[in-house]
C-alpha cells in the first residue's frame, strides 16, 4: 500500500505493508496487529502512534530506507491481566536518516508485557541520528515486564543516545501531589496524563478528539482494574 497523501492514517485503513512515497509527511494511529512493515521513500517522513492493550503479538518493522528520511514512533502498551507481546523494530539504512523511538509501558496487577525494542545501523550509510527510549511504569505489585533495548550498530557515523527506565508508581512519588490536597487517585491520575501526553501529545494539536478518546480510554481502563 502507498501513502501518498499528508494525512493521518487509521490502522482500520491501512495494510501489513505501507510505503510512505517521496516527501509525504504521514501519521498513523495504530491499535492493531494488521501492521507489520512500513517503508520510506527519499525525503518521507512518518510520525507514528501505536495504543496495545490486547492480549496479543504486535510486531512493527520500520525500514527507514529512503535517504534524507523521518521516522518518529510513540507507542503506549498498556496490560492488566494480559500478555502483551511486542517487538518494535527500528532499522536505518539509508544515509542522513533519523529515528526517534519513545515506548512506555503502564504495568497493573497481572499484567504482562514482553517488549523487544530494537535499532540496526546498516553498512555504508552515513549522517544518521537515532534515539530511542523505553519507559515501564508499574502500578501495583504484581505485574511483569521484560524489555531488551537491542543496538545494532554496523556505521561509525552515527549519532545516537538509548534509555530503558523502570520505576513504580509510590507513595514517596505521589507525596509532593498529595500534600498539595489531590487525593491519591487523582495524583496518580495527573502523573499518567503526562506519560500520556508524552506518547500522544502531537495528536492533540491537530486531532483533538482522537487523543482525548485515547486518553480517556487509557485512564479508565486503568481506574476500572
Amino acid at each position: 500500500m502507498n501513502l501518498t497523501e499528508n494525512k493521518l492514517y487509521m490502522s482500520s485503513d491501512i495494510q501489513s505493508h505501507v510505503h510512505i512515497a517521496d516527501w509525504v509527511s504521514a501519521r498513523i494511529y495504530d491499535e492493531a496487529d494488521k501492521l507489520e512493515q512500513v517503508t520510506f521513500g527519499k525525503g518521507a517522513s512518518l510520525k507514528y502512534f501505536g495504543y496495545f492493550e490486547t492480549e496479543a503479538t504486535f510486531n512493527k518493522h520500520f525500514l527507514i530506507n529512503g535517504m534524507d528520511s523521518r521516522c518518529e514512533v510513540f507507542a503506549l502498551l498498556s496490560s492488566t491481566w494480559e500478555k502483551i507481546t511486542s517487538k518494535i523494530n527500528g532499522e536505518l539504512s539509508a544515509s542522513w536518516a533519523f529515528l526517534d523511538m519513545n515506548i512506555v509501558s503502564f504495568v497493573s496487577d497481572g499484567g504482562i508485557i514482553d517488549l523487544d525494542g530494537i535499532v540496526h545501523i546498516t553498512e555504508w550509510i552515513e549522517k544518521v541520528e537515532w534515539y530511542l527510549v523505553e519507559e515501564n511504569i508499574f502500578l501495583w505489585t504484581t505485574g511483569k515486564v521484560r524489555g531488551l533495548p537491542t543496538l545494532l550498530v554496523h556505521s561509525n557515523d552515527v549519532k545516537a543516545s538509548h534509555a530503558c527506565n523502570m520505576e513504580r508508581i509510590s507513595d514517596d512519588k505521589l507525596f509532593y501531589l498529595r500534600s498539595r490536597g489531590l487525593p491519591r487517585e487523582d495524583a496518580t491520575v495527573l502523573m499518567l496524563e503526562s506519560y500520556i501526553a508524552k506518547i500522544f501529545g502531537d495528536l492533540e494539536e491537530q486531532h483533538e478528539e482522537l487523543y482525548n478518546d485515547v486518553k480517556e480510554r487509557i485512564l479508565e481502563r486503568i481506574k476500572q482494574k
